[in-house]
């Protein structure tokens, strides 16, 4: 009996179950299509302009220098995978999963990545020009140098997230939390902060010409060297000593 059903199982696909529990099966590397598994394929340089691979499993897969603008990544699982000097701009990819993935001087620009999970990922000199960010994860990310100008970064998560010489510039992060942030030398000019929690963050030698930190809580946060030209600290919970008003 137990001989018959090892026979039954072998006579049957494993199947991977994506986000939404319905089973993955294997996609063409050619041609490839949503809802599928494409852990076997190595999409390195492709051109996959306007692809869908929506809800999609690309975990650990080589996308190393794809074209893929206007891509369809919403909901896709893309944890571990080498996105490194990938263009990815105008793409949909809200709600996915890029956990500890390399997106080394990756193109996100004009992205929708809301909900996206980039917990651990590494963006070191990645360009999010742009994006639409509400609720993403950044937590301990590597984000040096990365450009987030004119972006859309409200409710995010960016606690214990490396940002040194980030470049913010305009953009709304308002209601984010920076936890244990290092923005040593940020670009921050008319970046808006309103209601962020910047608890121990690190934003010495920043460039502050009329950031709004209205009602953003600063304990513990350091602005030492900080270059500011009217910034707006209206009604700032717990201000650090070192924090110089206008």
């Amino acid at each position: 009996m137990y001989t018959q059903l090892l026979m039954l199982i072998a006579l049957f696909p494993v199947l991977v179950y994506g986000q939404d529990r319905k089973p993955l099966s294997k996609g063409d590397c050619l041609q490839p299509e949503p809802f599928r598994d494409y852990r076997h394929c190595d999409f390195n340089g492709r051109d996959l302009s306007t692809v869908n691979l929506e809800g999609s499993l690309l975990s650990g897969v080589n996308l190393q220098n794809a074209r893929m603008p206007d891509c369809n990544l919403e909901g896709a699982t893309l944890n571990d995978a080498d996105l490194k000097w990938a263009m990815l701009s105008g793409c949909r990819a809200s709600s996915a999963d890029f956990t500890n993935a390399d997106l080394f001087h990756t193109n996100l620009d004009d992205s929708s990545i809301d909900n996206a999970n980039f917990t651990k990922a590494n963006l070191f000199g990645a360009s999010l020009n742009g994006v639409a960010a509400d609720r993403a994860d950044f937590s301990h990310a590597n984000l040096k140098d990365i450009s987030m100008e004119e972006s859309r970064l409200t409710n995010c998560n960016f606690d214990q997230a490396f940002m040194m010489r980030a470049v913010l510039i305009e953009s709304d992060l308002s209601g984010s939390s920076f936890h244990q942030v290092v923005l040593t030398g940020a670009a921050l000019e008319f970046a808006d902060f309103t209601r962020a929690d910047l608890t121990g963050a690190l934003l010495n030698g920043t460039t502050l010409t009329e950031t709004r930190f209205r009602g953003a809580r600063l304990t513990g946060s350091r602005f030492v060297n900080a270059r500011m030209q009217s910034p707006d600290f209206t009604d700032v919970i717990d201000p650090p000593k070192d924090l110089v008003k206008d």
